[in-house]
């Protein structure tokens, strides 16, 4: 049997094409979220649990649903 190099793929839907859901990245940072990164993980409640190790850590979430444990940002001021 040959090699299937040349054989047209169906390709699978991608995470903006409404198939699985863009992975969110939760860090651990030091210093109220002024510091370094602790800790990354994918996975908000081992973020939570590492961040009781360290007084005076944030939880900080980036990707497609950021803001859970963040601050919401000021406003802009209107004209």
């Amino acid at each position: 049997m040959g090699c299937g190099c040349n054989k047209p793929r169906t390709r699978t839907p991608s995470a903006s094409a409404g198939g699985k859901p863009a992975r969110v990245l939760h860090r651990v940072v030091l210093e109220g979220g002024n510091g370094k990164v602790a800790f990354q993980t994918h996975n908000p409640q081992a973020a939570k649990n590492v961040a009781k190790n360290y007084p005076g850590s944030v939880v900080i979430a980036d990707g497609a649903e950021a803001g859970g444990d963040q601050p919401a940002p000021d406003p802009a001021p209107a004209p």
